[in-house]
């Protein structure tokens, strides 16, 4: 009896094995399918406008919809020449005032996540209230107030105006402020101050260079969110020259058939569209370890 047993166990083990294996084998397969799924359902747009960008306006309602043309280089010297090369005005209008903002907006949250994160101080909770609340704010619920008080300090029709509301980033501030409390040690700090530095010196000298992934992860975010940004932009300017990409391109799409050109804009606002969305398709990879590791650090442990 033993001895048929001992005989079976090993075929017995073989089953279960090839068994468990044809399982995984098979939800290996619905994962990759279901992730293929997906990566064509979000590239497909993509692709489309990729597409869409080499052909004319009777091209696009005349041939297959993901068929590529040949008029690309005419379309990107239409573009460069239409309103005398006005696009190109935006797209540097769009970097100053998404770079700016970025990098300024997010200096200012580290240093004031910072102090919520590391200094106990009076009135410490009343103001960490503030800064969740205002998370619940819509930002169009401000943009009249916003309107008004630079109107008042005559900064309508400036970069300024544009970029000064951006720098203020409740969201920002609390990434931060949960990021360094998990990310930074205090000891770190004691250990600054041990060896004389002040705490602005242990904020810029040892703070920064640890909090780098969750600076740069902020700094997307806000580059972002300051890039795709519309409606503010469109009540504070109103002089073209100062135009981001985005009113721009509302603009001629709302006059797809103005401008005496005689045909319809479509090709531009495609291949315009297309532009404004490469320095995310540039960004993403180049800063895309940065932004994975600083999300993980600076996710709330249980």
């Amino acid at each position: 009896m033993s001895r048929t047993q001992t005989s079976l166990a090993p075929t017995d083990l073989q089953r279960q094995y090839h068994t468990i294996t044809r399982k995984n084998g098979i939800t290996t397969s619905l994962s990759m399918a279901f992730v293929i799924l997906m990566a064509m359902y979000f590239l497909l747009p993509l692709y489309w406008l990729l597409v869409s960008t080499t052909k004319t306006t009777s091209e696009l309602f005349n041939t297959p919809m993901l068929v590529p043309a040949n008029h690309l280089g005419a379309n990107l010297r239409w573009l460069a020449t239409y309103q005398n090369g006005e696009f190109w005005r935006w797209v540097v209008n769009s970097a100053v005032y998404s770079f700016v903002a970025a990098a300024a907006g997010t200096l200012i949250s580290a240093m004031a996540g910072y102090a919520l994160a590391k200094y106990r101080f009076r009135g410490q909770r009343v103001v960490s209230t503030a800064v969740l609340g205002s998370l619940m704010v819509p930002a169009a619920a401000l943009t009249i107030p916003i309107f008004l008080l630079e109107k008042s300090m005559g900064l309508i029709n400036t970069y300024i105006g544009v970029i000064l509301p951006m720098l203020v980033n409740p969201f920002g501030v609390y990434f931060m402020s949960v990021y360094i409390r998990e990310a930074m040690p205090t000891e770190l700090m004691d250990s600054g101050r041990v060896d004389g530095a002040s705490d602005y010196g242990v904020f810029f000298r040892i703070a920064l260079a640890i909090l780098r992934p969750g600076l740069v992860t902020l700094f997307l975010i806000i580059f972002i969110g300051t890039w795709n940004n519309f409606f503010l932009p469109l009540v504070l300017l109103s002089k073209s020259s100062l135009y981001p990409l985005p009113v721009g391109l509302e603009i001629w799409t709302a006059n797809l058939n103005s401008a005496g050109t005689g045909q319809p804009l479509y090709p531009l606002i495609l291949i315009g569209s297309f532009l404004s969305i490469l320095p995310m398709l540039i960004l993403f990879p180049l800063l895309r370890k940065y932004i994975i590791s600083g999300i993980a650090a600076g996710s709330i442990k249980s």
